[in-house]
């Protein structure tokens, strides 16, 4: 008997074209940047204040907060939320560490599910795992798509669940 390999089918994944939006913009990104790094200050500055009003306006909400990282911001948005201790936090398995340390760092344990045809998170998985320890579902929006969010909204309303969402590659959408 002979046994042929044969190379795996290249799949291609469609995903958000991320160069093109810096070179768009590489200008005013650069400028930006030589402009904090020459100031030599870069914690709790003007830009800072002005990113957070900016992004305040755009979401038509009253405050935004600016933070280091993905983690810090979706642990402080769970910690805001009440989210701790004995909790569990339904989350999608396509994302980043992130967003499951964040959930770890808050004292709760992260559950995550499968994804949809669509690569985000599958409402149908979520239901199927809230349990009675299950306090929020956090999805993650990914390269400017954004999650089923009315199917997800109806869920939690039925479980009496919180949303956080972890918009960072969907802000806008």
């Amino acid at each position: 008997m002979t046994l042929v390999l044969t190379a795996p089918a290249q799949r291609t994944v469609p995903f958000f074209n991320y160069p093109s939006v810096f070179t768009t913009h590489e200008e005013e990104f650069v400028a930006t940047f030589r402009e904090v790094g020459r100031g030599g200050a870069f914690i709790l500055q003007r830009q800072l204040a002005a990113f957070e009003r900016n992004l305040a306006a755009f979401l038509r909400a009253r405050y935004a907060l600016g933070v280091g990282n993905a983690t810090d911001g979706l642990l402080y948005a769970l910690r805001a939320a009440g989210i701790g201790a004995g909790d569990e936090v339904i989350l999608s398995s396509h994302t980043m560490v992130a967003t499951a340390a964040a959930v770890h760092f808050a004292g709760a344990t992260p559950v995550p599910v499968d994804c949809g045809t669509d690569h985000l998170i599958d409402p149908c998985a979520v239901d199927a795992a809230v349990t009675p320890a299950t306090r929020a579902i956090l999805p993650t929006q990914l390269n400017g798509r954004t999650c089923d969010m009315d199917i997800l909204q109806g869920i939690a309303d039925r479980h009496g669940l919180l949303i956080v969402e972890d918009a960072a590659q969907g802000l806008g959408s």
